[in-house]
Parts: C-alpha cells; sequence; structure tokens
C-alpha cells in the first residue's frame, strides 16, 4: 500500500507539474469583457490570416522598384526666385553714403521708440522700425530692395539723391527647429540665403548614428511628411530635398523602434534592429545564429507582418521552406520590415522528444520514491 501511495503521488505531482511546467493564468471563472460587437467567435483569428508561400514569383511582385537618382526642378526654381523677408525681430543694417550721422546714430540722441540698437534698426513685435528723417516704417514681409526703395523716396524729401543700402546684421525673426538623433539639436535661422532640408541638417551636424534617416518627420503649416534622408544622399533621389520656411520643423527619430523580431527553433531568439539599410529574411537568420539544425522544422520558417491595409486579412504570413538550402536565395531576396516576427517551428519529433523528456523525467521520480519506501 505504500508503495502505490508513493506511486498515485508521483503521478499526481507528474500530472500538476510536469506535463504543464511553470505559472499558468487560467481563464476559467474569470469575467472575460469583449469590446462592443464582439464575442467569443472573435478571438479566433484563422479567418483574418492569409498564408503566402515564398516563391520566385512572390518575390518578384513585392520587389521594390530600384532607387535611382532624381532631379528637383521645382527647388532649383524655388532658390532662384527665393527673397528673404523681413521680420519682427530682425536687426537691419541701414547705410546712407555720405551721411554719416545717420548711419551711426549715438544712443544718446535717439528717443526710445526709435528703436535703433548698437548694431542696427530693429523691427519691433508690431512689424515696424523707425529711422531719422524716414520716420516709421512696417517693414515686416518686405524684401531688402522694397524696403530699401520705401527709405530712399522718405528720405528724398530731405536728402538729395540719397544712396541707401540695407541689409539684414542679424537675423532673429524665423527660425526652423531640428530634434531628434542628430549632433546639434536647436534652432537655426533663415537668412538671405535659402535653406534646404539637407543645409538644415548638415547645420545640425549631421544625421547620429542611430538616427532612422529612411522616416525623418518633416512638419510644414501643421503638415506632416516623410522624408528618406538615406533616399538622398544614397541614391542621389533630390526630389525630396525640400526649401524650407520659417516655423518648420524636423524631427530625426532613432532606429530603435525599427527592429524586428526572431523567435522559435533558432542559435539565439533576439530583437534586432532593422537599420538604415534594411534586412533580409537570410540576414535575420544568421544574426540570430541561424536554424537551429537538431529541432528546426525547416519547412516551416514564418514571417509574421501586419497590414492594416488589408481589412479582410490584416494578419500576412510569408512561409518559405529551407529543407533545399538553395532556398537561402529567395531568402535573401526577401525584405523584412520593421516589427516583422520571424519564426521557425519546431520538428515533430523535436517536440515528442520534449514531451518524453517530461515523461522521463516524472517515470524517474516514481522509481526514486518507490526505491525509498520499497528500502523501508
Amino acid at each position: 500500500m505504500p508503495k502505490l501511495t508513493a506511486i498515485s503521488l508521483s503521478l499526481l505531482a507528474f500530472a500538476g507539474c510536469t506535463v504543464i511546467p511553470g505559472s499558468g493564468l487560467p481563464t476559467r471563472n474569470k469575467t472575460i469583457v469583449y469590446e462592443e460587437g464582439e464575442s467569443r467567435a472573435d478571438t479566433n483569428i484563422s479567418n483574418r490570416i492569409s498564408i503566402h508561400p515564398i516563391t520566385p514569383g512572390l518575390l518578384d511582385r513585392m520587389e521594390e522598384a530600384p532607387r535611382r537618382a532624381l532631379s528637383n526642378p521645382a527647388l532649383d526654381r524655388q532658390k532662384a526666385d527665393y527673397r528673404y523677408r523681413i521680420g519682427s525681430g530682425d536687426v537691419l543694417n541701414i547705410l546712407v553714403w555720405h551721411h554719416p550721422d545717420l548711419n551711426t546714430p549715438s544712443t544718446d540722441s535717439l528717443s526710445p521708440d526709435s528703436k535703433q540698437v548698437s548694431n542696427g534698426a530693429w523691427v519691433d513685435e508690431s512689424g515696424y522700425l523707425a529711422y531719422p528723417l524716414a520716420g516709421k516704417i512696417y517693414a515686416r514681409g518686405k524684401t531688402l530692395p522694397e524696403l530699401q526703395s520705401i527709405l530712399t523716396s522718405r528720405l528724398k524729401r530731405y536728402i538729395k539723391n540719397p544712396q541707401v543700402s540695407v541689409n539684414v546684421a542679424e537675423f532673429r525673426s524665423q527660425r526652423v527647429s531640428v530634434s531628434g538623433a542628430v549632433s546639434k539639436p536647436g534652432q537655426f535661422p533663415l537668412t538671405n540665403v535659402p535653406l534646404t532640408l539637407l543645409d538644415v541638417i548638415d547645420q545640425a551636424g549631421g544625421a547620429a548614428g542611430n538616427a532612422d534617416t529612411n522616416n525623418i518627420k518633416w512638419t510644414q503649416n501643421g503638415v506632416e511628411r516623410t522624408i528618406s534622408l538615406q533616399d538622398i544622399r544614397q541614391h542621389g533621389d533630390l526630389s525630396q530635398n525640400l526649401l524650407l520656411r520659417g516655423g518648420d520643423v524636423i524631427y530625426v527619430p532613432t532606429n530603435e523602434n525599427s527592429r524586428i523580431h526572431v523567435m522559435g527553433e533558432v542559435g539565439k531568439q533576439a530583437s534586432l534592429p532593422l537599420g538604415n539599410y534594411g534586412l533580409t529574411l537570410t540576414q535575420a537568420l544568421g544574426n540570430a545564429g541561424g536554424m537551429n539544425q537538431v529541432t528546426a522544422n525547416a519547412s516551416g520558417v514564418f514571417v509574421i507582418r501586419n497590414m492594416p491595409t488589408d481589412r479582410e486579412k490584416p494578419i500576412h504570413v510569408y512561409q518559405l521552406n529551407l529543407k533545399d538550402a538553395s532556398a537561402y536565395a529567395m531568402a535573401n531576396r526577401f525584405k523584412l520590415r520593421a516589427n516583422d516576427v520571424v519564426y521557425v517551428t519546431a520538428a515533430p519529433v523535436a517536440r515528442w522528444n520534449r514531451v518524453v523528456s517530461q515523461v522521463t523525467a516524472s517515470i524517474s521520480n516514481v522509481y526514486y520514491i518507490d526505491n525509498i519506501f520499497g528500502g523501508n
């Protein structure tokens, strides 16, 4: 009887601990809350999955058009037509030839309303500047030649044939913000030289080593656009280079969130950075230590991808059979995307061996306890 009791206890331990190792979270007798209009049937996602065998034809259809150099004639025209427009906060250097008393007025002789500063005339928050003899002039939004013409016209009342020159001493009114993965984030002024996206990233010290240069965010007038600095620099796609305006925001994200995940029967399960040059299925498997040659089912290599644009089948699963190692040529053409999951299934014999190993351990426990009680 003690022997049978020991065996029974061991089998109970086997049933409770060995077959299902580790802790669990049973849902029985718990309240399950479904979203409105959903039921238990919606937990079965099989009908929302489409499986696509990886074949040469599939790879041909998925292959992106080769990147090529593109010119940007629209940008060239914008740069040729560009004229800096004065804004509030700018400091102007106004020079009237042969009249030094107007050019460098002493601060003691200026009234508080003159808006003169030590190195020029300041455009106030309302857009006005004041200049001796010319009075108060609305300058905001005007080009330098336009302001020069107004000053010349007003000074003619007091000076015969005035020769007026206007330049910007300090550009303060219009700025572009650059943040994120750059060497020197900050705000950069628009000047009389047109400023492009490439220019401002260079001024910010260039993209950092962990920058996701394929997904730079440019916001203008509340509208966001994604720019690939990688395409511009690596492939010469200048169509993505843009002329910037005051108030534009440039954000360079890091590549920390652009990852793919390798799971299952591989040398080492890992979350791998996609990088600016991307990863192929072959590279991902290689970086994860390759398939486990003992336990992996070479015919069951899957790439699981979310496709929100496919309303009926939003989960796409791509299957590759690598039993023939030459199929790695196709794996090398399969480009992974951010958040893809690469999953290598276990071979049936590996699954069986795992069950057997658990059973063997439990049987050993039975014999061990039996020997203890039998010895007594």
